[in-house]
C-alpha cells in the first residue's frame, strides 16, 4: 500500500492504516508525514495570512518576532517547528513507553506520531482556508475547531501506538494525551 492510501485510509479507518503501516519504512514515512503536514500549511494557510496582511489571533510569545511579521516569519520556521516537535513528541511517547518497562522501537514510535500529524490535515486545511475565505479565522471559532482537530489526532495517535507499537489501550491513550499537550504547549510558544 502506498504512502498516500495509507493516508486516506487513515482518515476513515485508522485501525486498517496503521496495520498497513506495520511494514513500511520506519521513520522514512513519519518524516515524509510531517514534512507535508508543515511545509503545505505554511504554503497554503500560512501563505494566504501573511499575503492578506493578518496578524496572530493572540499577540507573539517570541519577543524578537513582531506580531506584525509573524506569519511572514512562520513561513520559513514552520517546517522546522514541524520536525521538531514531531521529533519531541517522538521521544516523550518513547520514554513513557519505556517507563512502564515495555520494550519499543523508536523507528516506529516515529512513523506513529508522524502519520498520526497527518492523518486529519486535509479535513483542516480545508475547513482554515475556508474560515480564510470566509474571512472568519477569528477567535473563538479557530480555537475550538482547532481543538476538536488536535483531539482527532490524538484519538489517531492512539490508535497507531496500540496497533504498531502494541502497547495496552489504556497506556496508548494516556501516551497520546501527553504527547499532544507537549505539541500544543510548544504550538502556543512557537507557532499560532
Amino acid at each position: 500500500m502506498t504512502f498516500i492510501r495509507v493516508w486516506a485510509l487513515g482518515i476513515f479507518s485508522p485501525l486498517r492504516a496503521f496495520e498497513a503501516l506495520k511494514g513500511k519504512p520506519a521513520p522514512l514515512w513519519g518524516l515524509w508525514a510531517v514534512l507535508i503536514r508543515f511545509v503545505v500549511t505554511s504554503l497554503t494557510t500560512t501563505l494566504a495570512l501573511c499575503l492578506l496582511g493578518r496578524e496572530p489571533l493572540v499577540p507573539s510569545y517570541l519577543t524578537f518576532v513582531p506580531t506584525t511579521n509573524y506569519y511572514a516569519v512562520l513561513l520559513f520556521t514552520f517546517p522546522l517547528f514541524g520536525v521538531a516537535a514531531w521529533l519531541l513528541m517522538s521521544a516523550v511517547a518513547y520514554l513513557m513507553i519505556r517507563l512502564i518497562g515495555r520494550e519499543v522501537d523508536f523507528d516506529q514510535v516515529l512513523n506513529v506520531v508522524g502519520i498520526g500529524m497527518v492523518i486529519p490535515m486535509p479535513v483542516v486545511w480545508l475547513w482554515d482556508w475556508t474560515m480564510i475565505g470566509l474571512d472568519a479565522y477569528r477567535l473563538p471559532t479557530m480555537a475550538v475547531s482547532h481543538a476538536v482537530f488536535q483531539m482527532w489526532e490524538t484519538g489517531i495517535e492512539a490508535v497507531g501506538l496500540r496497533r504498531v507499537v502494541g502497547v495496552k489501550a489504556p497506556v496508548a491513550v494516556g501516551v497520546a494525551v501527553v504527547i499532544n499537550l507537549v505539541y500544543v504547549l510548544a504550538g502556543a510558544i512557537f507557532a499560532r
